[in-house]
């Protein structure tokens, strides 16, 4: 059994897999093929795979469970290869060659695909060639004991089923090969945008004195797990630095992150309401977030007010305001109190992910013509 790196070496090639079918057709019938003893699906032993030239597999028992552009199809070559990912994750991989239309075998409706089986319960089908025809495809699916998850097969494509239960029964889709934790002995740093180091400890950032990551830098002072990225946030340009003990490549990681940008104020300019026809504000509108804060000067910016219930408040913090709500409710009455230097500007504060201030609408109340 050949020992692999990383998922994506092992999809590499065909090198180390032994074939059971070579370029001779299997139509409607299937190939049995040696499971193992260490995967379940369904509550049985996958010790038996069935290969159908239908391209279908069963996991333990001649039954369509899993399912890749399941329709007449001619299988030409099977491949079957058991090994290890860093020594520690066993896996069985069969390989599917051959044509999706029965009897009608060129480059248009050439597919071929792997279906992987982990020790860990996972299943990981990589397609590397599917027809792009419509009229050549037909619908893919995972059979599991508690319902049916259907996928679509695209060229290139990685995806994968984690389990939900030991007895294999129960499943969840993933749009990427499984991700395992490395078996070794592993750390993290931090460093910043001038190259200082930092660890963490009870919760916070600790800077170090040395400047240089080094092995046993790792080892003394990393930490095992990826930090908290609030910690991050009061760094500039941060990296997360990762170091293990092993002289094989680091491990694939699937990261996921949210960047999310400290509160913007932004002004507005000063507003001229002194034109003859203004006699006042009726009412102001806006179209954003309800996270927005608002704030109102009547001086062109030396001073920022609120309005809440009809109770004008000096404001003395930068970034404090009033909420949307409560600057579309004053009232005439309470803009008329405030709005007698004949000038308006506004503040705005927007905030977390998804802030946004599409536009701001003041209504005048005009003579009449």
């Amino acid at each position: 059994m050949f020992d692999y790196g990383t998922i994506d070496d092992l999809l590499k090639s065909t090198e180390h897999m032994e074939i059971l079918r070579n370029n001779s057709l299997q139509d409607d019938g299937t190939d049995t093929v040696k499971g193992v003893d260490w995967f379940q699906y369904k509550g049985k032993t996958a010790s038996t795979l069935y290969v159908s030239g239908n391209s279908w597999i069963g996991f333990g028992e001649n039954t369509e469970q899993l399912k890749i552009v399941r329709r007449d199809t001619d299988l030409m070559t099977l491949r079957r290869e058991e090994g290890t990912i860093w020594g520690t994750y066993k896996f069985l991989r069969i390989r599917w060659e051959g044509y999706s239309v029965h009897g009608n075998r060129n480059e248009a409706t050439r597919m071929i695909w792997d279906a992987i089986l982990f020790d860990t319960g996972e299943i990981c089908v990589s397609f590397d060639t599917i027809p792009t025809n419509s009229s050549y495809l037909a619908d893919s699916s995972l059979v599991t004991g508690d319902g049916t998850i259907s996928f679509t097969a695209l060229t290139g494509n990685i995806i994968s089923f984690k389990p939900k239960d030991a007895s294999g029964n129960s499943f969840e889709y993933v749009d990427h090969a499984p991700v395992f934790l490395d078996p070794y002995n592993r750390r993290y740093l931090i460093s910043d945008a001038d190259g200082a180091l930092y660890t963490v400890g009870e919760n916070t950032l600790i800077k170090l004195e040395e400047t240089t990551p080094t092995a046993e830098l790792f080892e003394t002072r990393g930490v095992q797990d990826i930090p908290d990225g609030k910690l991050l946030i009061t760094l500039h340009d941060p990296t997360i630095l990762y170091w293990h003990d092993s002289e094989n490549l680091f491990p694939d990681m699937m990261v996921s992150y949210t960047g999310v940008p400290i509160p913007q104020v932004l002004y507005s300019e000063n507003i001229d309401m002194s034109d003859s026809t203004i006699l006042g504000i009726e009412k102001v509108t806006a179209d954003c977030s309800d996270e927005v804060l608002f704030a109102v000067s009547f001086d062109g910016g030396a001073s920022w007010w609120s309005c809440i219930n009809a109770v004008w408040a000096k404001l003395s913090e930068e970034k404090s305001g009033m909420l949307k709500a409560a600057l579309e409710a004053i009232s005439v009455d309470s803009w008329a109190e405030k709005a007698t230097t004949r000038q308006l500007k506004y503040r705005f504060i927007i905030s977390g992910a998804d802030g946004y201030l599409k536009s701001i609408t003041t209504d005048y109340l005009n003579t009449e013509e």
